[in-house]
């Protein structure tokens, strides 16, 4: 991949839209009010929540050995 790819990859982020649903349901998971379809969504949810963190910290590891310096979050 080229540099200029995994900037974009190292410096992107969530939607607000993306993090408030998160975030609500979350919520109600810890209240334990979370419908079966909810619950299947927060975990394809935390899936890719943690997909999309390890692709920004393999890109920013790659910038890194490739020379550049990576500001931490």
């Amino acid at each position: 991949m080229e540099d200029e790819a995994l900037w974009k990859i190292a410096q992107s982020r969530k939607t607000v839209a993306d993090m408030e649903r998160y975030n609500i349901l979350l919520d109600r998971n810890q209240e334990g009010t979370l419908t079966d379809a909810e619950r299947t969504e927060l975990t394809a949810l935390r899936t890719e929540a943690d997909c999309f963190m390890l692709r920004k910290a393999q890109a920013a590891a790659l910038l890194r050995w490739r020379g550049h310096h990576v500001p931490l979050p």
